[in-house]
């Protein structure tokens, strides 16, 4: 009876063992948890030739042939090396040897110019309009073609938007890539996504060829990572002081004095490519009127705004662009500064009178507007406090918030008045992007379409032969936008990242994101 009772008590201890041994959530496993900037929700698909948003998971689950360091430099990612002719018109990529997708396939020349060509056609084509062809020179070498000097295309290539997908897992999964299978050859896999929650990624273990830029090549010292999708500002803090969630990312200003008092904290801050601005509908029925958008504008105090939604953390915007570009300095006299007093002078000069309640009435007719935003702390603020900045002027606004999974769809349909909107990116071009009259609703929310201001926006875009010319193209282009109030300029934001002690990390970090390739170098306790 003995020696069963100790056969059952082994019996039990070794499946026990092995039932440990098998759990996917075995000990000595490191989990990074991380709460995604709430901008960043509300993702439709990580199929970059159809997408037309991206957030940081893309750039863990996809490399991109280059990268942009926090100093500005371009340095090699995929790319060993490249060299562009004394014309402009060719360029020549060489692929790393080895780099393999996470499914088994090569990344070859072959593999590029499918890439390349797909990239022609979809949401992001404008990155790669110069290219007239791609020419395979031999299994990891191809030969761009161009048929004009494109001197931002080096920078497109670092772009979120253009990191590679397997041309094997695509063709295979067809309209389910991008949603249930996403097959890249970065740090990490793609492993769950449930929308509105959580997205789970792995280790890719295989993983050997990191930029030069981190310290460490692969494969990454952290097992896994989970990226949750909470909108509300409380909630991302309460998850991260409870220990909830590793790294902050866009930590809310809000809650900025109390995560630097956490001895379990640190703040990392870095430049950021946010702006905020108001966006005006000029199809609707008052803000057709160029002098009733300038006026709305001028009503608008962005200092009252940073103080009481950022808490004084990043600088007022007085154009669209961040104040690091070169085409953001523009002639003073385009600025967009607050103004109460010239505000109302222009809407006096245009027929609007007060009426008994305060509201600005002409030919019978209220100036009552919705003012539209996401449903996330930082715009819902924004817009209160417009609402009370406008209400000064005579203009009688109601705000209307959104899920952002929805927002965009809403957009399309053309019934919204002003918008509070953001955006993240670091190169002229996203005036292109906003302003580009083809595409009105979505992502051209202004609906705009003026024929100066597509000439200026082609002029910039595909006639800049050298980087000085296209500057100053794109100054001009800048310049003309503001002279439309299209926007009322806001903020452009610092980016403060709260992480957890139990997170080291290369300081300071080298890329221009947190969230991405310096996961490489980070380990967990």
């Amino acid at each position: 009876m003995a020696n069963r009772f100790n056969f059952m008590r082994f019996f039990c201890f070794l499946i026990l063992t092995l039932g440990l041994l098998c759990s996917p959530l075995h000990a000595g496993e490191k989990v990074l948890k991380i709460s995604m900037d709430a901008v960043d929700a509300g993702q439709s698909s990580f199929n970059p030739f159809t997408t037309s948003n991206t957030n940081t998971v893309y750039n863990l689950v996809y490399d991109r042939l280059v990268e942009m360091g926090a100093d500005g430099i371009i340095y090699p990612h995929l790319l060993k090396s490249w060299t562009i002719s004394e014309d402009g018109l060719t360029i020549e990529f060489t692929l790393k040897k080895g780099v393999k997708f996470h499914d088994g396939s090569d990344l070859n020349a072959d593999v590029l110019k499918w890439f390349l060509e797909n990239l022609g056609k979809g949401q992001s084509k404008y990155m790669v309009a110069a290219v007239d062809s791609v020419d395979i020179k031999d299994n990891l070498t191809v030969v761009l073609n161009l048929s004009r000097p494109d001197p931002n295309i080096l920078y497109n290539f670092t772009s979120s938007f253009t990191g590679i997908p397997s041309k094997q897992a695509l063709e295979k999964y067809k309209e389910e890539y991008g949603r249930k299978y996403v097959v890249g050859t970065g740090p990490f896999e793609f492993v769950s996504w449930k929308t509105g929650d959580e997205i789970v990624l792995k280790k890719n273990k295989d993983y050997r060829w990191g930029c030069p830029l981190s310290d460490n090549q692969g494969p990454a010292k952290i097992d896994k990572i989970i990226f949750k999708e909470i909108l509300e500002d409380s909630t991302r803090f309460l998850e991260f002081k409870t220990g909830g969630i590793d790294i902050l990312e866009k930590a809310p200003t809000l809650f900025l004095d109390k995560i630097r008092k956490d001895p379990k904290a640190n703040v990392i801050t870095m430049a950021s490519n946010t702006n905020f601005h108001m966006v005006m509908n000029t199809k609707r029925e008052f803000l057709s009127d160029v002098n009733i958008r300038k006026a709305i504008a001028l009503a608008v105090n962005q200092e009252s705004i940073l103080k009481a939604v950022f808490q004084g953390s990043g600088a007022p915007a007085y154009t669209y662009l961040i104040d690091r570009l070169p085409a953001r300095k523009v002639d003073k006299k385009y600025e967009i500064h607050f103004d109460l007093a010239t505000a109302k002078a222009i809407m006096a000069k245009e027929g609007w009178t007060t009426g008994s309640d305060g509201i600005l009435v002409k030919d019978g007719k209220k100036l009552s507007l919705a003012l539209w935003c996401k449903s996330d702390s930082d715009e819902r603020k924004i817009a209160e406090i417009i609402q009370a900045q406008l209400l000064k002027l005579g203009v009688a606004i109601h705000i209307e918030q959104f899920d952002p999974s929805s927002i965009k769809a809403e957009f399309k349909k053309g019934n919204h008045d002003l918008v509070v909107r953001s955006y993240g990116w670091d190169n002229a071009d996203i005036l292109e992007w906003f302003f580009n009259s083809t595409r009105p609703g979505y992502p051209t929310v202004s609906m705009w379409h003026d024929n100066e201001s597509d000439y200026l926006m082609h002029k910039a875009m595909t006639r800049s032969k050298t980087s000085e010319e296209r500057i100053e193209n794109f100054k001009k282009y800048h310049e003309y936008l503001l002279s439309q109030y299209l926007w009322a300029p806001l903020i452009n934001t610092a980016n403060n990242h709260a992480i957890s002690k139990r997170v080291t990390m290369s300081s300071p970090p080298r890329f221009k994101n947190l969230v991405g390739p310096p996961i490489l170098d980070m380990t967990i306790k």
